[in-house]
């Protein structure tokens, strides 16, 4: 195995040190005294030469503040103004990524799950998204009953997913038994569409028998899964649903999703005990209407909104989250699959591309994110023969296992916010910062430099002000203030 980045950190950190005392005498900054009661910052900083080093913690003053003559850019964060709650950070399950690890050992195999949901030392994901059915990473078309007209449901089967999507989810649930675990389905069974064929889109049909055969389908799903010991917390009504595409899709309207949901799906699950949330989605895109068309029509039903608890929304519909978020403010909202790029790249530069989704998403008021696909192998192909980024990849060829630049852009944020915490107020000329307020007092800053140059910047936590200190050029920092200890 190696890592992506080859150089050590030892030699780097001493330039950073040497270069942030000239910059400091530069600028004729005083450096910062000891703060009250020893508060300082924790620094973690990835570069593409060296990821996830530690820096020497940042001294925190509430006495002395910057000089109003420095040059250095601000950031100011506030934990006490927070908004939505962040439920956790997540990834998804796909059959090709558990297949491009088949070439490792079972040793090799716990590592690379360990990096992704071990919650002491990998990204400690709380939440996975799986296909119900198949999808553009199964390994061929599928659906649980391909017999025409089996409304009963008598031939569905989940024998496709034993293969690859169960062996995949039971391994990481061996890690972190407390994943929480939702699905979505690409497709229905080719005969409930138009065009009867599992790809190449086709419209939902939508009469009540079909709608009802459909919500008899998820609930099979969920009971199989859930003998086999894996809970689906809660499912979604159609991946995208106004794609067309030669992998496996589905078009659907929104006035569609409030009959199914309202009138079959939320009936059938609440009959069968089943206790599975729905939501609304996934949806990517706003064009058509964004939240008038997609959301309204369910959640302005009283038979379906019932049923609805929360909405998701990918690429292109941070537009219908952001309404929503305003007509609906006490609506959960997730953020269900980060963009995967146009090739396999995998760069630094694909990395500071996701910083800037991050910020979008949270900004248009998601309370959890989710990568999509967090294993591929070195092609990074899909069944339609588009290749894709992943934090994670496997050579079939060699074994060897790459942690990309999106890897460590990821645990920057997942490592260090909890599940629980709230997104917090910031401020300043610095424009890539987020920050967050955790569940157990502390305060979390994730701050990138796309900058091909090193930046000067000083931040403020709650008041207390740090010195002038050095971002590298292209470079993701997380900074963070412990919670205080009692008195």
């Amino acid at each position: 195995m190696k890592n992506y980045f080859p150089f050590g950190s030892l030699a780097l950190s001493r330039f950073r040190s040497i270069s942030m005392a000239i910059l400091a005498a530069s600028l004729s900054v005083v450096a910062p005294c000891r703060a009250q009661g020893g508060a300082s910052l924790q620094w973690k900083c990835s570069t593409q030469a060296a990821p996830w080093v530690d820096e020497a913690a940042v001294p925190l003053s509430d006495t002395v503040p910057l000089p109003v003559s420095t040059t250095a850019f601000r950031i100011f964060v506030n934990s006490a103004q927070a908004s939505q709650v962040i439920d956790g950070w997540g990834g998804c399950f796909n059959e090709r990524g558990w297949k491009a690890m088949q070439v490792l050992s079972s040793a090799g195999r716990d590592k690379v799950m360990r990096a992704l949901f071990d919650p002491r030392t990998g990204l400690k994901l709380t939440i996975a998204r799986t296909p119900l059915g198949s999808n553009d990473y199964s390994i061929t078309p599928y659906s649980y009953d391909e017999t025409g007209g089996d409304y009963s449901m008598s031939h569905f089967s989940i024998a496709q997913d034993q293969q690859y999507l169960i062996p995949y989810i039971q391994a990481a649930l061996a890690i972190q038994p407390a994943l929480s675990i939702w699905a979505v389905p690409w497709t229905p069974p080719s005969w409930m569409k138009s065009n009867g064929s599992l790809i190449n889109g086709g419209d939902m049909l939508d009469d009540d028998r079909t709608l009802d055969s459909l919500a008899l389908y998820f609930t099979r799903y969920v009971q199989a899964y859930q003998s086999l010991g894996i809970r689906i917390s809660m499912v979604m009504p159609q991946n995208e649903p106004n794609i067309t595409n030669r992998y496996p899709t589905c078009e659907w309207t929104g006035v569609q999703f409030s009959k199914f949901v309202g009138y079959h799906l939320g009936p059938a699950l609440a009959g069968a005990g089943l206790g599975t949330k729905i939501f609304l989605g996934t949806y990517n895109e706003t064009k058509r209407g964004g939240y008038a068309y997609w959301v309204a029509p369910s959640t302005q039903d009283p038979q379906t909104n019932r049923y609805v608890s929360g909405v998701g929304c990918q690429w292109s519909a941070d537009g219908t989250m952001a309404e929503t978020h305003i007509v609906l403010p006490k609506m959960k909202l997730m953020q269900t699959e980060a963009e995967c790029g146009n090739t396999n790249s995998n760069d630094w530069a694909f990395a500071e591309y996701q910083y800037q989704l991050v910020k979008k998403w949270f900004s248009a008021g998601a309370s959890s994110y989710i990568v999509w696909n967090l294993v591929l192998d070195q092609t990074g192909l899909s069944n339609a023969g588009w290749a894709q980024c992943s934090p994670i990849v496997v050579d079939s060829k060699t074994g060897q296992v790459t942690y990309t630049p999106y890897y460590y852009l990821y645990k920057h944020f997942s490592w260090f916010i909890q599940p629980g915490a709230r997104l917090a107020a910031t401020y300043g000329n610095w424009r890539d910062k987020l920050a967050f307020a955790n569940p157990d007092g502390s305060v979390v800053a994730v701050v990138g430099n796309s900058a091909p140059v090193d930046s000067a910047v000083a931040l403020n936590f709650n008041g207390r002000q740090s010195g002038v200190l050095t971002l590298p050029a292209h470079s993701f920092s997380t900074f963070v203030m412990p919670a205080a200890s009692p008195q």
